[in-house]
C-alpha cells in the first residue's frame, strides 16, 4: 500500500518540476504566442560581446545611486560596460553633474558639465575625470576630456561608428583636436607621457595597442 501511494506522489513532483521549468522560459515567448523566438533566445543564452562596437553612455547625477559599480574581470573588454562605469564614477565628483563617455578601441573621450567654471576648478576636475578613465582601461589607451557641453554631440556621433568605419580615425581626430583646444586636460601622467597618455616622442594616434603589447613582452 505504501508503494502504491508513493508512485502518484513522485509523479506529482515530476509534473510540478516540469511546470516550473516551463514557467522560467516564458520570457522567451512573445505575449499571446507559443513560439520561441530564436533572436530572443540567443539574447538570453548567448550574450556575446562585439569587439568591433564602441561603448557610449551618458549619466546625469540624479540618475545614479550611491552604489559603486562592480569591478569584474572579463576576457574581452565590454566597452559599453566600461563607459558606464566611468560615467557613474565621474558624476560622483563634486563639480560634475553630467558625463558622456565614449570608449573606442584606443581612446576614451569624456564630455562633462561642471558647476564651477573657474580655471583652477576646471583644471582639477579635468585631472580627476581623466584619472577615473585611466583606471578603467588598458594602459595603451589615450584619454581626452572636455567640459565644453557643445562637444557632447560630437562624441555621441562617433558612437554610431565602429572599428571598421573608414572615417573613424579622422572623425575622432577632429573631435579630439577641439577637446584639446577648448578644455584643460589635467596634469602630465609622468615624465614620458603627456596629460592624455601619449608618449612624448610620438604624435597623437600613433601609439598602437599592439606596440604596447610588444613592449610589455620585451620587458618580461
Amino acid at each position: 500500500m505504501k508503494l502504491q501511494r508513493t508512485i502518484p506522489f513522485l509523479a506529482t513532483i515530476a509534473l510540478l518540476t516540469a511546470c516550473g521549468t516551463v514557467a522560467e522560459k516564458r520570457n522567451l515567448y512573445e505575449k499571446g504566442d507559443n513560439t520561441i523566438h530564436l533572436e530572443r533566445e540567443n539574447e538570453v543564452y548567448n550574450q556575446e560581446m562585439n569587439d568591433e562596437q564602441f561603448g557610449f553612455v551618458r549619466q546625469v547625477k540624479t540618475s545614479v545611486t550611491d552604489n559603486k559599480p562592480e569591478a569584474r574581470e572579463v576576457q574581452l573588454m565590454n566597452r559599453e560596460e566600461v563607459a558606464n562605469n566611468i560615467s557613474k564614477i565621474a558624476i560622483t565628483l563634486p563639480n560634475v553633474v553630467d558625463a558622456s563617455v565614449l570608449v573606442t578601441d584606443q581612446e576614451v573621450l569624456v564630455a562633462y558639465e561642471i558647476h564651477n567654471e573657474e580655471e583652477q576648478a576646471r583644471f582639477e576636475t579635468a585631472d580627476q575625470v581623466k584619472k577615473i578613465a585611466l583606471s578603467a582601461v588598458p594602459r595603451w589607451y589615450h584619454i581626452y576630456v572636455t567640459d565644453d557641453p557643445s562637444l557632447r554631440q560630437n562624441i555621441a556621433n562617433i558612437a554610431s561608428l565602429n572599428t571598421r568605419s573608414t572615417d573613424k580615425d579622422e572623425t575622432v581626430k577632429k573631435t579630439v583636436k577641439l577637446m584639446l583646444e577648448r578644455s584643460p586636460q589635467g596634469r602630465h601622467l609622468n615624465d614620458g607621457e603627456n596629460a592624455n597618455g601619449e608618449t612624448n616622442d610620438r604624435t597623437n594616434f600613433h601609439l598602437e595597442k599592439n606596440d604596447y603589447r610588444m613592449e610589455l613582452e620585451k620587458g618580461k
